[in-house]
């Protein structure tokens, strides 16, 4: 019976083989194989102690192998997390300047900031493979650099002009989509890298140990974004209120951001993932086919291409002739396996493992894919949108609670004051809820870490968060329960908000197959923007009628309940 040895760390990637390299390879790795037998059957025999020895201690060749080939290791997530804060900053300093840049159309700027992202986030299924991820966030910097500067330009007394205001809100608004989108994605990539490295072969969050996955990378950006905030209103307050400084000084000063966060990305994570690239495509994988007393039958080898840069997912494997291996060995689920991987360290695996890798193995190696899902550079646009909306799980119970928070922002808690007939009660009860909201958000979304929802529970958060807007607004209609206490209800919307947020890129994560996971990132965060621009019309219907209940005039819609 033979015994085969080979690679079975993380799946690759099936290459074509134009030139037929790869099959000129197999063949003269055979030959070799066969001249190799012929040596061995006419030496002295090796005992089954001198075979293991061998086998246990790398060769010199081997060990510079290893050390050349051996990937950087993963960064820490202390980069998501700068660049979720920055992301989202740019977003929360246009908002917290509004009254500034336009006092009699507030929601202008407030469509301006999220209408433009809706159309990146609608395209994105559709060129986010075909742009690396360097390019998007390149433009992105430029983005944002141009969103302050074009407004700070045009913000100055005696020669402002709101649309070209407006115009700079919305490059912040393509800025903050294309980055969200983008840099949820690679934070997917990292946390299932992590997942590899530490020997994880489940796409679940519990491991074959039981211990709950990480998705390190997911909460630290989740993280970043909550603390935006706070940071952007802490950022526009202080310099402009504190400080005395003008609003365009105070934009001109934020271009800094725009530096910083091109900068954190090309530092620590553009440089690792050439790096990792550099590494991976030097790296040789060796397929080698065994008997029981040790003799070599044959052996193919190929190159490993990992796809790391972002413009494309799939299966991975070896580009050697796979059918080789099984025609050799016969039946593979009575066979075992003596596993090699790219650093050319062996490893021995149990059988359960074998037969699962076998498994995967012999799917991927009839169809060019594996049970991981689509390779999503070969769908076409109807395929990618039919895959897109798969994805309804994970989108209704982000575009809901979104739809209800931003609906209790826009409408409710702008009707609410001690007392209420009061504008500037009004206006400092809304800031108060909105920085205790924040605060909120930004706990939740550090908490990815520490827990992680069921599904059942992260459908269940959006419901609780649709009452709370039902409460609100019987309050503030009412009075039953009128005073700043109301406050710690701001609290939990807050903790809802990010609660779903986070729990639902990190299932996504965890629940989705490897090849998808990107995909399936960039493409349900569309879901939160339909949620604030259906909110932002709702809002300003609930607002009207709060205003007309409370004996309040300014509103700019009528009450359809009037």
């Amino acid at each position: 019976m033979a015994v085969a040895t080979g690679t079975a760390a993380a799946p690759y990637q099936v290459m074509d083989d134009d030139d037929g390299e790869g099959d000129n390879r197999s063949s003269s790795d055979n030959i070799n194989n066969i001249d190799d037998d012929a040596s061995r059957s006419s030496s002295p025999p090796i005992s089954q102690q001198q075979q293991q020895q061998q086998q246990q201690s790398p060769s010199r060749r081997q060990r510079e192998r290893q050390q050349q080939s051996s990937p950087p290791s993963v960064p820490t997530a202390a980069p998501f997390w700068i660049l979720g804060l920055l992301n989202n900053a740019s977003f929360v300093i246009m908002i917290a300047s509004a009254k500034s840049i336009s006092e009699g159309g507030t929601a202008l700027v407030y469509i301006s900031s999220v209408l433009p992202g809706l159309f990146v986030k609608l395209s994105a299924p559709y060129w986010f493979d075909r742009v690396s991820y360097r390019y998007r966030l390149g433009i992105g910097s430029a983005l944002m650099a141009g969103c302050f500067a074009l407004v700070g330009i045009f913000s100055r007394p005696g020669g402002s002009s709101v649309v070209m205001q407006l115009l700079g809100v919305a490059l912040c608004s393509l800025q903050g989509s294309m980055g969200e989108a983008s840099l949820l994605a690679l934070a997917g990539k990292y946390d299932t890298s992590l997942e590899s490295s530490l020997g994880s072969h489940e796409g679940g969050i519990h491991g074959n140990d039981g211990q709950t996955k990480k998705g390190k990378c997911i909460t630290a950006f989740s993280s970043g974004t909550g603390i935006a905030g706070v940071f952007g209103f802490a950022y526009k307050v202080f310099l402009t209120q504190v400080l005395g400084l003008s609003l365009q000084l105070t934009l001109f000063l934020a271009i800094g951001f725009a530096v910083l966060y091109w900068w954190t990305y090309w530092a620590f994570l553009d440089s690792h993932i050439n790096a990792e690239a550099a590494a991976a495509a030097g790296a040789q994988v060796q397929e080698e086919i065994y008997d029981e007393e040790g003799s070599l039958l044959s052996t193919t080898s190929g190159r490993r291409i990992r796809d790391i840069d972002g413009r494309g997912s799939g299966v991975e494997l070896p580009t050697h002739d796979a059918a080789t291996i099984l025609s050799t060995t016969g039946s593979r689920k009575q066979k075992h396996r003596r596993r090699k991987g790219y650093d050319g360290v062996h490893t021995s695996a149990s059988e359960g493992d074998i037969d699962e890798w076998e498994d995967e193995f012999d799917v991927a190696v009839a169809s060019h894919d594996s049970d991981d899902g689509p390779d999503i550079p070969s769908l076409t646009a109807v395929q990618r949108l039919k895959l897109s909306l798969t994805f309804w799980p994970y989108m209704i119970p982000l575009f809901t609670v979104y739809a209800a928070e931003y609906a209790l922002q826009a409408g409710t808690w702008t009707a609410i004051g001690f007392p209420v007939d009061s504008v500037q009660a009004r206006d400092q009860f809304y800031e108060y809820s909105n920085w205790v909201y924040q605060v909120g958000v930004f706990i939740s979304r550090s908490s990815g870490t520490v827990y992680q929802a069921s599904m059942l529970v992260f459908w269940l958060m959006p419901i609780l968060q649709c009452i709370n807007l039902a409460l609100f607004s019987y309050i503030a209609a009412t009075h039953v329960w009128y005073d700043y206490s109301l406050l710690i209800l701001c609290f939990y919307v807050g903790l809802l908000g990010g609660g779903v947020y986070v729990n639902g890129y990190l299932r996504i994560n965890a629940d989705l197959p490897k090849s998808i996971r990107e995909f399936a990132l960039s493409t349900v965060s569309v879901a939160d923007t339909f949620g604030i621009i259906f909110a932002d019309f709702v809002g300003l219907f609930i607002q009207s009628c709060l205003y007309q209940k409370n004996g309040i005039d300014g509103a700019v819609a009528q009450c359809p309940l009037s």
